[in-house]
């Protein structure tokens, strides 16, 4: 790495930290009974309510998306965050006093996850492959649009249908810390892992010291076992397929291809989780929402923790307010957490007071509160989003049950070794058990649900249930691996005798090392054995393989400040390197990666309109039919390289030159600027 990266990793950390420091008064106040009182959740706490702050000035227009509006945004924050100090500063620096060593562990906990993952992204940190030229669109289409909601950079005239919020967030930080978004992604992928790790920690170690009979040591040990199993861990596939062929054929992604391939069936499904995901880096919906969702089970353990849980009306705003949060972000877990909420509430309440109208009749003016909240939230994000949902339908296929063993065979396992320890032990049960039940309980639903029902979208046949599989079933890793610290101590705890206690301890151990043989096949492949010279930059790879395109976007990134400016480029197909302007620059096309757009807006028909015309502007000799089209999407400036060439036979080129002027020029790439009255 050189300098200038360095200096973008120490900028980066120091608005993260300032973030999270001035949060310090209004999360303490959230999370006052929580271990270090709550300090792992103040960063992603500040990042939630600094940018929702300016998505509603710039949503409604009123301050544009610039460091402005980021740093009134944050002005704001400081002048709440100052006025809470103001009333309760006794206690906050009392807080302050008597954890200060453990504040300093979880930022030390955070320091660490966060460098050791940003150094391994820097040994292949391209922005290329799989979905990035998407998430990277969405970053740098938000950094360039003028208010929000942010432009679609693959449909020109059109804002992005799609649950944008995480990648505008992104864009939030990078604007605030001032570095360059090609580093700005992969530090961000870094912050999700150190968030994620700190704030899984967080909740676990304090649902372990409210049993009131916990070392610190095991405290530690459970919260590092469920933050690491989280953000680390994979499943049984990949000790079944090593034992069932040899080390040198496995191949990582196939933990997340089972279903459907391996035997090969009509059923392709999609089985991802956390460590996927930060491997092949995807800066995605479900991976940018992983700090939110843990912060709202921090929120949910809230019931359990709070007195009068059923009146506070403190417990469930918040809830509402992260649950919105999380709709604008990924959308399906505004359900998955729905349904874990429920079973929270519904599992807690009747330990606590069993089943009567009263109880029912709060619990439901309690969700009520939250929904409302949530809805509020949500409502500038609604107004310009339509669903791309196309009902509920029956699955056609259901998984093998010996798949699923395999697949969830160590949630099988956490399951039952913390219901074997606790049954017997029924008349020690305390209401902090029956929260971890819960989460199981969640997950075991969400894992079964898409056995029964599934989402339609535009994926049929082979692949119907696989997106619902993938989003439900992600969020079920997350509940049951976060279970698993706290299920693993309790269950030795709760036995007596010295051999039952080593039993356990060794049966445990040796299903925690099953799921951490996944990491090393899967980074060590990735990353190569880290053998390339380190960089942050996302963009190094285009400078190799295609450096006219590289500084192509380089020029166009410096000189072109136009905010109404569109580009004419190759319409590309899904997943291939078309496109890659106007996501490295965020500046819109015609049309963008073709069967996205039929995904994002429910239909082939605008794409395939586009696609055509598209074609028709580069190989049409007719002037006035290529200015007509022109003028149809407003194109401002045309590319014609070596991939407009390749996707479209005898580009005529020329007309380019009448209608406009040529302002760059590379080899065999140009720019040129319309400039003739369309």
């Amino acid at each position: 790495m050189n300098t200038q990266e360095i200096l973008s990793i120490f900028y980066w950390y120091l608005t993260l930290l300032g973030i999270g420091l001035i949060s310090l008064p209004f999360t303490f106040l959230l999370f006052n009974k929580f271990t270090s009182k709550g300090y792992a959740f103040t960063k992603t706490v500040g990042i939630i309510l600094t940018s929702y702050i300016c998505f509603l000035l710039t949503s409604y227009k009123l301050l544009s998306f610039d460091k402005l509006s980021t740093f009134f945004a944050i002005f704001l924050w400081i002048l709440i965050n100052v006025f809470i100090f103001y009333k309760a500063h006794k206690n906050i620096k009392k807080t302050i006093q008597s954890s200060i060593f453990s504040i300093f562990l979880i930022e030390l906990l955070f320091l660490a996850s966060f460098i050791s993952w940003t150094i391994v992204r820097s040994y292949q940190p391209s922005i290329e492959g799989l979905e990035k030229f998407m998430d990277f669109g969405f970053v740098n289409s938000t950094l360039r649009s003028e208010y929000l909601p942010p432009k679609d950079m693959w449909l020109s005239g059109h804002t992005i249908n799609y649950y944008w919020y995480g990648h505008y967030v992104t864009a939030f930080l990078i604007k605030i810390s001032g570095i360059n978004s090609g580093i700005g992604y992969n530090l961000m992928l870094a912050t999700i892992f150190g968030l994620s790790l700190t704030g899984i920690f967080n909740i676990v170690s304090t649902l372990i010291k409210k049993t009131g009979i916990a070392t610190k040591r095991k405290i530690f040990l459970g919260g590092i076992i469920s933050a690491l199993g989280v953000v680390l861990a994979g499943n049984f596939h990949t000790p079944y397929m090593l034992w069932k062929n040899n080390f040198e054929n496995y191949w990582y992604p196939d933990a997340t291809r089972f279903i459907g391939y391996n035997p090969e069936t009509n059923d392709k499904t999609i089985h991802e989780f956390p460590l996927y995901s930060f491997v092949v880096s995807d800066l995605h919906a479900h991976l940018i929402n992983l700090p939110f969702a843990i912060l709202y089970i921090a929120l949910l353990s809230r019931f359990l923790l709070e007195k009068d849980s059923y009146s506070n009306i403190k417990i469930f705003v918040p809830l509402g307010f992260v649950l919105g949060i999380m709709f604008m972000t990924n959308s399906w877990d505004f359900g998955n957490y729905a349904i874990t909420t429920a079973c929270v509430i519904g599992l807690v309440s009747l330990f606590k007071e069993g089943i009567n109208l009263k109880l029912i009749s709060k619990i439901v003016m309690n969700a009520v509160i939250t929904i409302i909240t949530a809805l509020i939230v949500t409502f500038p994000f609604l107004t310009n989003f339509e669903s791309i949902a196309q009902g509920v339908d029956f699955v056609k296929a259901q998984t093998p049950l010996w798949q699923l063993l395999i697949l969830w065979g160590y949630p099988l396992c956490i399951t039952l070794i913390f219901l074997i320890a606790l049954i017997p032990k029924q008349d020690k049960t305390n209401k902090v058990d029956v929260f971890v039940i819960a989460l199981l309980t969640a997950g075991w639903i969400l894992i079964l649900l898409p056995e029964i029902i599934y989402v339609k979208d535009i994926y049929g046949t082979d692949h119907h249930r696989a997106n619902t599989m993938f989003k439900l079933t992600y969020q079920a890793f997350v509940l049951f691996y976060l279970s698993s610290g706290y299920a693993f101590i309790r269950a030795i705890a709760l036995q007596r005798s010295f051999l039952v206690k080593l039993t356990f301890s060794f049966l445990i151990t040796i299903l925690i090392a099953l799921v951490f043989i996944y990491p090393y096949h899967a980074i060590k492949t990735y990353y190569n054995d880290f053998k390339k010279q380190s960089s942050l930059r996302g963009d190094n790879w285009l400078k190799e393989e295609d450096p006219e395109s590289y500084y192509l976007i380089e020029w166009i990134n410096k000189n072109l400040k136009d905010k109404n400016a569109i580009l004419l480029e190759a319409s590309g197909d899904s997943y291939t390197k078309y496109n890659v302007v106007s996501a490295y620059t965020g500046i819109p096309t015609v049309l963008g990666w073709f069967v996205h757009q039929w995904l994002w807006r429910g239909s082939p028909l605008i794409p395939q309109q586009r696609a055509d015309d598209v074609r028709e502007i580069y190989v049409t000799s007719d002037i006035q039919k290529a200015k007509t089209l022109l003028k149809k999407y407003a194109v401002t400036h045309v590319i014609v390289s070596i991939k407009e060439r390749e996707r479209y036979t005898n580009v005529m080129e020329e007309k380019f030159a009448i209608l406009g002027e040529k302002i760059y020029e590379n080899g065999n790439t140009s720019l040129y600027k319309i400039t003739k009255n369309l």
